[in-house]
């Protein structure tokens, strides 16, 4: 829904519900006749048109203001006095009458809530022709917690309610309409349910942010205040872009990229403007990537990866589509969405992490830049308030959400959600949101973007079922075939599949004899550095072939690498660790432990 839809409800409504709720984005700038305003502003001049002779703007420090106040009702002439013995007198008139005589009905005066509610009851009840409105700007903070409101805020929810409930119902009005009220705030629920929820004389109009052709406009009016190198009265796929880019903004908020451009020493291409705009200083990895350093992604990925030459070169390819600006331009010319999206399925301890972790520190040159997510921890059906935030109000809120601000911390990232179908079906609809439209929106309102992150899921589905004897072409189907009936017949979400495409990595059991030695003799060498760096003595594998075995026989396939981490533990890390702890007394500087194999035993010896 466009914003002049909200607002034209905003017209349609006031004065036949006494009370109008606007929420949403009212800190927003409206159009007005090719102009600009504000949102009080705004719904000033709809209620002028709409026919209210005085319209009134209220809030806590300015107080009644923008009309004729010494036109108001303030007085009800019928009401008793207050000293008549057993007689009621009007609620508020003695804050009304009060403050009249200290401030003589100037401008600005009456700031508290009840002398407000007070006015607005009389006007309501009041058989005046005269139609007035009342704005109540600033709503956001005029009530406590409802579960904490004071004595004094509940009398003038009281107050308030009353002047609805206490007017006469006259047919004969059907034609004309009432004097409203409306409350301006960036949430409804800010005010207190039992006000508004249930009662016909209140509605909610909720503000969205301005639709595609609403940005537009303004960015076609505004187009040659861009202080950036494109021309964009020429370069029409240029303006569709930023178009498109700036889905989800405020017009506010592209006003204020305007301004940026305009106060920065030089003109940069808009994508550039864009990242010194929200990233300031930083500058993208992604513009920085260039043919060289990409020409080596297969060696830098296998230093750290062995034997998923099939997974690297899938890898590859996504990473040259974002380079080359081509990732799902089949799908749509926007850039917003991820640079790239991967789903890693397989056995355990196959690479899957490490190959994320290794892309984090190519692409962005440091592994702390792959962050990662245990989706088993993510199992509950609200734990999609620990991506975006806990609700205002719960505990947490102030905290936001781990995902939207991990990706504000970097958003030069590779996200990885490790053992995504263990996580609550729910929390899949966000990633629905972040693969489509590349962004997602916290607890607080913010909106984040992904655009410039790398999306990797890992699962092991199917782990224990495909049978690690067959041909890897015939492994590969069958893990495809199992991802593929998880997400459509178990979990029926079939449009993450869709999102995905064809970009589903299986990863091959580890049961090449060549292969496994390879990732031992990797493995072996941290314990190498570990033993060098605190002891400052050497560690020396004498006779390694026969050491292999050993740790092969008790590691299982179908556990992949990290059985084998295991068994390394187990015969290697164990031992030496009993070994140092008896013998370290007698080390010195450049000594070398040897490890030693006889008869199938491990043994050490101190040369």
């Amino acid at each position: 829904m466009s914003v002049k839809s909200n607002l034209d409800k905003l017209k349609n409504q006031v004065g036949i519900k006494r009370c109008v709720i606007v929420e949403g984005n009212v800190n927003d700038i409206y159009e007005n006749k090719n102009t600009y305003l504000g949102i009080k502003d705004k719904v000033k001049l709809l209620l002028q048109e709409r026919g209210f002779n005085q319209v009134f703007t209220w809030d806590r420090i300015d107080g009644l203001t923008g009309g004729n106040i010494s036109q108001l009702t303030l007085v009800d002439k019928n009401a008793p006095k207050k000293d008549q013995a057993g007689e009621a007198y009007d609620f508020g008139q003695e804050l009304i009458n009060s403050n009249n005589e200290n401030k003589n009905q100037q401008q600005g005066q009456f700031t508290s809530l009840a002398e407000f509610f007070a006015i607005v009851r009389r006007n309501m009840l009041d058989t005046s022709p005269q139609k007035v409105a009342f704005i109540a700007d600033c709503s956001d903070y005029l009530f406590s917690n409802e579960q904490s409101l004071s004595e004094e805020e509940r009398v003038n929810l009281i107050s308030i309610s009353k002047a609805f409930r206490d007017k006469k119902f006259d047919q004969s009005e059907i034609i004309d309409f009432d004097t409203a009220l409306i409350f301006i705030t960036n949430n409804v629920g800010k005010l207190p349910t039992s006000f508004y929820l249930n009662n016909p004389d209140v509605t909610t109009i909720t503000l969205s942010k301005p639709n595609r052709e609403e940005r537009e406009k303004f960015i076609l009016t505004n187009k040659n205040f861009f202080k950036i190198t494109e021309d964009l009265n020429q370069d029409l796929l240029k303006l569709q872009d930023i178009y498109d880019t700036m889905e989800g903004w405020t017009l506010k908020e592209v006003y204020q990229l305007i301004k940026y451009s305009n106060n920065i020493p030089e003109r940069l291409p808009f994508e550039k403007l864009l990242n010194s705009y929200q990233y300031g200083e930083k500058v993208s990895p992604w513009e920085e990537m260039n043919y060289q350093k990409l020409a080596t992604i297969n060696e830098e990925l296998k230093k750290r990866v062995i034997g998923q030459d099939h997974a690297i070169d899938k890898v590859k390819k996504v990473v040259y589509k974002a380079f080359t600006g081509l990732s799902g331009v089949q799908y749509s010319a926007r850039r917003t969405k991820p640079k790239g999206t991967l789903f890693f399925v397989g056995p355990t301890g196959v690479g899957k992490t490490e190959l994320a972790k290794a892309l984090a520190k190519f692409l962005f040159g440091d592994e702390k830049n792959c962050i990662r997510f245990d989706m088993s921890e993510y199992n509950q059906e609200a734990s999609d308030q620990k991506l975006i935030g806990a609700p205002p109000g719960y505990v947490g809120y102030e905290e936001g959400g781990q995902l939207t601000n991990a990706i504000k911390e970097k958003p030069f990232s590779v996200l990885l959600f490790d053992e995504i179908e263990k996580a609550h079906p729910r929390i899949l609809d966000k990633f629905l949101q972040i693969l489509e439209d590349g962004r997602l929106t916290d607890n607080k309102g913010q909106t984040v973007s992904f655009s410039d992150s790398f999306i990797i899921f890992t699962s092991n589905i199917g782990a224990s079922e495909v049978d690690d004897k067959l041909p890897f072409s015939e492994i590969q189907k069958q893990f495809i075939e199992k991802v593929s009936n998880h997400f459509r017949t178990e979990l029926k979400r079939p449009e993450l599949l869709g999102r995905i495409g064809n970009n589903i990595v299986p990863f091959n059991f580890i049961k090449d004899e060549h292969f496994k030695a390879t990732l031992i003799l990797h493995k072996l060498k941290p314990i190498q550095f570990a033993v060098k760096e605190k002891y400052k003595v050497n560690l020396e594998f004498m006779n390694v072939n026969e050491l292999l075995p050993i740790i092969m026989q008790d590691a299982d396939d179908k556990k992949g690498g990290r059985d084998l981490l295991n068994s390394i533990e187990q015969h290697v890390v164990d031992s030496l660790s009993e070994f140092i702890f008896n013998n370290q007394a007698q080390f010195r500087p450049g000594q070398t432990i040897q490890l030693i194999v006889r008869n199938s035993q491990i043994e050490y010896a101190l040369g």
